[in-house]
């Protein structure tokens, strides 16, 4: 375990000035919203790339932006995915209306969700939108949500930079997308779990075992297994990737695109040892090695590990593509294989501102500075959104320390975000606080928590009365996020509430029961669904913290509890 250098709230924002000061004047990046974009794309490219997600992940998405690559990277906050709002004003930053736009999306629920609702606000707006979904990752085939998205994203994102450039459109790239992804499959193992950002370890590895399937946010892995030796333990990952993908040992020459990737605490010199006895196992089983690329690209912050992606080549036609050069400070620069001449000399002779000037998103000097558009919105002072900040900071450590039992860890810290900045942002009179609460999480608050509270706060605001609110706000949450009552998340909570006429006491309780059943439930949306039985005796953090939402909204609107209080879910 070590020290983190960087402080554990918001590094990405500097992190972002750093890469642009070293990318010579070729990537520009925002501090508020939070996003970097390529200022020299290709002349012939037809189509903005537009990719992120939780920062921790470097040198993945900023660093793969610039000229054979993407055109705007927008991350979150450590493992936390951006919110939509981020990814708008990207957008809206480097393309005007009617531009074609490829959102590169891995498949974890914030960031699906997330990027789903810029979507819709963009299209909205007059952009063509589409939307690839990344999910290759076999460590967690099975899930209910799909698999994650992983090492695929690298691949997907060279390639499909080379494409752009070379003047593909849209349906195009998306189709190209598609059959990649559909061809790539990766799974990641590690002996030593990351560091958290406020320090501390993610999860606990007995010596001598690994995480069999570890995910890149630190899920812990559906297996854990006593380790072999890195030779038996790179056969047996190449042997199950090889399956997922269809291959055949005994009449299947196809070659294979071969990324070994460094998961942040792992030397250069292991994977390429790595590499070495992928090379191997490929060989063994009769498969083709296409080409072949060892680094860290996708990491998770600190974490001992490495994940092995394996592209069937089977359709040569976007191999060049993998191979072309770019410019990118990040992405991997992948050769067509050969094999390569040894020698044994002793026995045989066979063996929002730019790094180059300034802008609107510079301060003086060139510092970082606030991004011209997206000032934050003046309004009146709320006591009820202050009394209402100071309580969830209040809530924060007991919602942290319960979504760590099936998250990562951040739920308390988000909603407390989220209302802080409301109480900051303030609000144009009492009839307006839910409307200021509502626009400061879609706006300003990442994760999957965020926009879905953003969503349920927009219709309690809209509708004429709170019973319409809550059955509004259920359908919004299940339509932005696909989740059902019984899936442990906020919708059980939110549904037995629903039920209710008004948003009176017994919705409240109904709520808090919801709630606290929720501890003898599976998980089957979001990063709860990766750890089965692990997650009993628990209540989801996700629907401890919409029970808490709701009271303080029905006491907003002056509702006798009495007695009931869902801040007893917080033990």
């Amino acid at each position: 375990m070590t020290t983190p250098f960087s402080p554990d709230q918001a590094p990405h924002a500097a992190a972002l000035r750093g890469l642009a000061l070293s990318a010579g004047g070729g990537i520009g990046y925002s501090t508020d919203p939070v996003f970097a974009w390529n200022r020299r794309p290709a002349e012939g490219r037809r189509v903005w790339l537009v990719s992120g997600g939780g920062s921790g992940h470097e040198p993945m998405h900023a660093g793969f932006l610039g000229e054979g690559g993407i055109d705007v990277a927008v991350p979150g906050e450590v493992f936390t995915s951006p919110h939509n709002g981020q990814v708008v004003a990207a957008v809206e930053h480097v393309a005007e209306p009617g531009a074609e736009v490829l959102l590169i999306v891995k498949n974890y629920t914030g960031d699906v969700i997330n990027f789903a609702i810029a979507r819709e606000r963009l299209e909205a707006k007059g952009y063509r939108v589409g939307t690839l979904v990344v999910d290759d990752d076999l460590g967690s085939e099975g899930a209910e949500v799909g698999r994650r998205g992983t090492g695929a994203t690298v691949v997907l994102e060279k390639v499909l930079g080379a494409a752009a450039d070379a003047g593909q459109g849209l349906e195009e790239l998306l189709e190209l997308g598609r059959r990649v992804g559909a061809r790539t499959r990766s799974l990641a193992v590690a002996r030593a779990a990351h560091t958290r950002p406020g320090g501390g370890e993610g999860f606990a590895v007995e010596s001598g075992s690994l995480e069999y399937g570890v995910g890149i946010h630190g899920e812990t892995a559906a297996e854990t297994i006593a380790d072999p030796g890195v030779g038996s333990l790179v056969d047996r990952m190449v042997g199950e990737l090889l399956g997922a993908l269809g291959h055949d040992d005994a009449a299947d020459g196809t070659g294979y695109v071969v990324m070994v990737n460094g998961l942040g605490g792992v030397s250069n010199l292991e994977l390429s040892h790595v590499a070495a006895e992928a090379a191997e196992a490929l060989r063994a089983r009769g498969a083709g090695l296409a080409s072949l690329a060892a680094g860290t690209f996708i990491s998770a912050l600190d974490m001992r590990g490495f994940s092995l992606t394996l592209t069937a080549a089977d359709d040569a036609a976007w191999l060049g593509y993998w191979t072309a050069p770019h410019a990118t400070p990040g992405l991997p620069h992948p050769r067509a294989a050969e094999e390569p001449v040894g020698a044994d000399v002793a026995g045989s002779d066979a063996a929002v501102s730019d790094a180059a000037g300034s802008d609107a998103s510079a301060g003086p000097s060139g510092a970082p500075g606030r991004d011209a558009g997206t000032g934050a919105r003046g309004g009146a002072s709320s006591p009820w959104l202050d009394a209402l900040a100071e309580r969830f900071e209040g809530h924060r450590a007991a919602l942290d320390a319960l979504d760590q039992r099936s998250g990562d860890g951040d739920m308390g810290t988000n909603i407390a975000h989220g209302v802080r900045r409301a109480s900051e942002r303030g609000a144009e009179g009492p009839d307006r606080e839910l409307e200021a609460l509502a626009g400061a999480f879609l706006d300003e608050v990442g994760g999957s928590s965020g926009p879905l509270f953003g969503l349920v706060l927009s219709e309690f605001a809209r509708a004429e009365r709170r019973g319409e609110g809550l059955r509004r706000g259920l359908e919004a949450v299940q339509r932005a996020g696909g989740a059902r009552p019984g899936d442990r998340t906020m919708l059980d909570a939110l549904a037995p509430a629903a039920e209710h006429e008004d948003l009176d006491a017994a919705a409240v309780r109904a709520a808090v029961e919801g709630a606290e059943a929720t501890k003898d439930l599976r998980g089957r949306r979001g990063r709860a669904s990766y750890l089965g039985d692990r997650v009993l005796g628990s209540p989801d953090p996700g629907a401890v913290a919409m029970a808490l939402m709701l009271q303080a909204v029905a006491e907003h609107d002056g509702v006798d509890l009495a007695g009931v209080d869902a801040a007893m879910l917080l033990g």
